[in-house]
């Protein structure tokens, strides 16, 4: 093995790195999922069906659906459904999924073709991992890709080394691992893993993406299509930030003003024709069913009269056929025969008659008088310029008509928006209103009842109701409707230049289709310290910290808390570091010191870090064997300062 290049994977349950421990950084990166493709599917369900009638295995093989894996699956939306994981939540539980994923690592790394694996590999692993996925994997990478030697590690302790490379004297940390399923709480002293007081937080980035997701589903129902997990993993990754006072930012988030400052848009794609049909009165979509029908009726005439020209075209080549046939002409006539691909006379006596009922029928069809559409009367009936006034006058006058309606409208749609808000003059004046008649006392009888005071028996004093309701009455605005939808179908057949949807504006039909991004950039990330947003029972981070801390001596604890180390894909949240310098400034003594570092790559320093273990000194001894595997059993592993501690399985 010496002299022999080392591949480190870093095979985590989100992400997979891969590349050689000389490389600043890993050749292959891609998820660690793996689908089949529907065609795949149903072909490999054929092949089942196949199997089970007792055809050869060699027809299976050939058969075999194509598995796609990481970067080779163009469209993970398409098969969200059918993703596969050889994880469950940090551990590899499905075995086959895992060996697949190795299949296209070995295949994209260049090993293609090739009997093993000729070089030592180093790859990651869950914190605690139990000896059964060890032996597991001993088994895949030993006996069926022939691996001369691994190296196990865990991901957050090569994180840790990585950073050491400018702490070098640092060697107490309380490391905090954010991961895809799970969040761990690390304590290392003196360069050594405190395995027994390792505490594990069961929420990740997982949790955050499908918690955002069922947000807005929620919150956007008519819009469940266009709420797809990558885009909501792309509003996680880019916009989430975490708050460092989570309360007083959801009261910020109440006010009005700043909701419309920081609030984001995020613009869905429509079709701006469907969205305006979506605010046509129900006669408007009737017509439009009409004219629908009217022009699919007319495709259909015309594709019967081309079918018609066509079959009138072959009647007549069938009739000359005939005709040879007729003159004795027998040579031709089965030359003709065989290019026309025509057995025999009576197959084309059979085929002349065929072709002539649907000529017949066809024409007995447009012989039948047709009776005038319903669109047709309609258009009939529609009104003319009166007698005097030229065509033009006539449409501008019904042009400035529907305009003065239009106007009407409008300021009947903004006096309501006015009263819903509470400080403008409209909404005052009518609460004034309201106010002034409650207020009136009114007369009690000789034996104590309320004695009535007339109002209503004099017709004005209903004008109270009016002056309050002014604006919300639509008597008039229903009249107004029913003129519009008539000067709107006058204007319609009468001016090609009419544009009947011109009065909606087509900004208000884009913000049908917008999804608003606010408070769920804070909410979200804020299950990691409030787990119970999601119905999580467990502590939050900061308690899960307090609960770590309290199982060293209070100068331990301070070793500790000088070195907080955060790594993995929710580090990047913006906010983190001050969010647990607030939490910890809590926690800790009056006047007692602490630092939090974050890793400068959170998603890269787990490979980076075991690329600095395979250049270090004592490395080879690091590696488990082949040789060891065989004579210590499956399960048995070398151990480093970035490991896993390893603890026989008890025999029976």
């Amino acid at each position: 093995m010496a002299g022999k290049r080392v591949l480190v994977i870093d095979n985590g349950s989100y992400e997979c790195r891969v590349g050689w421990s000389n490389s600043k950084e890993p050749e292959l990166r891609f998820r660690n999922v793996l689908t089949k493709p529907r065609k795949d599917r149903k072909k490999e369900a054929a092949t089942q069906h196949i199997s089970s009638e007792g055809s050869s295995s060699q027809a299976a093989v050939e058969q075999s659906a194509e598995i796609q894996v990481g970067n080779d699956i163009t469209n993970i939306e398409a098969v969200r459904a059918h993703l596969k994981s050889p994880f469950e939540r940090n551990v590899i539980t499905n075995w086959n999924h895992q060996e697949q994923i190795f299949d296209y690592i070995f295949s994209k790394m260049g090993f293609e073709g090739q009997d093993k694996i000729d070089h030592p590999i180093i790859l990651t692993e869950a914190l605690a991992n139990p000896n059964f996925c060890r032996q597991q994997m001993n088994e895949l990478l030993f006996e069926c890709y022939g691996i001369p030697a691994v190296s196990y590690g865990i991901d957050a302790l090569y994180s840790w080394k990585h950073h050491q490379q400018k702490q070098k004297k640092i060697s107490d940390a309380l490391i905090i691992s954010f991961g895809y399923s799970t969040t761990h709480v690390i304590p290392v002293l003196d360069g050594k893993l405190q395995l027994e007081h390792v505490r594990r937080l069961n929420v990740g980035g997982y949790h955050i993406i499908t918690y955002l997701f069922r947000l807005m589903q929620m919150k956007y129902p008519v819009h469940l299509n266009a709420i797809t997990i990558s885009r909501m993993e792309k509003l996680v990754h880019e916009h989430c930030h975490i708050a460092v006072d989570y309360r007083e930012e959801l009261v910020q988030w109440a006010q009005m003003d700043y909701y419309d400052e920081h609030i984001m848009k995020i613009q869905l794609p429509y079709n701006a024709v469907t969205a305006t049909n979506a605010m046509l009165t129900a006669e408007q979509k009737q017509e439009k069913r009409r004219e629908l029908a009217h022009r699919l009726l007319e495709i259909k005439n015309r594709r019967e009269r081309e079918k018609l020209r066509e079959d009138e075209q072959q009647l007549f080549v069938y009739n000359k056929l005939r005709q040879l046939y007729e003159q004795k002409k027998l040579e031709k006539f089965e030359r003709a025969l065989q290019q026309q691909q025509i057995g025999t006379l009576e197959d084309l006596d059979s085929l002349i008659a065929t072709i002539k009922s649907r000529i017949k029928r066809a024409q007995e069809r447009a012989q039948s008088a047709p009776r005038p559409s319903k669109q047709q009367e309609k258009l009939d009936k529609m009104p003319k310029p009166p007698e005097g006034m030229s065509q033009a006058d006539w449409l501008a006058e019904l042009h400035d008509k529907r305009e003065k309606i239009l106007g009407r409208k409008q300021a009947r749609q903004q006096q309501r928006s006015e009263q819903a808000k509470r400080h403008t003059h409209a909404a005052q004046e009518r609460m004034r209103i309201i106010s002034s008649l409650a207020k009136n006392e009114k007369r009690r009888k000789a034996n104590g009842e309320e004695e009535d005071d007339g109002f209503g028996m004099n017709d004005n004093d209903w004008d109270v109701y009016k002056r309050i309701n002014r604006y919300n009455d639509d008597s008039d605005s229903d009249a107004d409707n029913e003129k519009l939808l008539q000067f709107d179908k006058i204007l319609n057949h009468y001016d090609a230049n009419f544009d009947g949807n011109s009065n909606v504006p087509a900004q208000s039909a884009a913000e049908n289709y917008q999804l608003h991004f606010g408070v769920e950039n804070i909410r979200v990330p804020e299950v990691l310290f409030q787990p119970s947003m999601i119905g999580c029972s467990e502590a939050g981070l900061a308690e899960l910290i307090a609960f770590v801390l309290k199982l060293f001596p209070a100068d331990e604890q301070q070793r500790l808390v000088e070195h907080v180390y955060l790594t993995g894909g929710c580090a990047q949240f913006r906010g983190l570091k001050e969010r647990l310098t607030k939490e910890l400034m809590a926690m800790r003594p009056f006047q007692s010191k602490f630092a939090i570092y974050e890793s400068d790559e959170p998603t890269l320093s787990a490979w980076l870090g075991a690329c600095v273990h395979a250049r270090e000194p004592n490395f080879r001894q690091t590696l488990t064997t082949r040789q060891d595997h065989q004579e210590h059993g499956r399960e048995f592993f070398r151990e480093h300062t970035s490991s896993n501690l390893f603890y026989p399985t008890p025999k029976d």
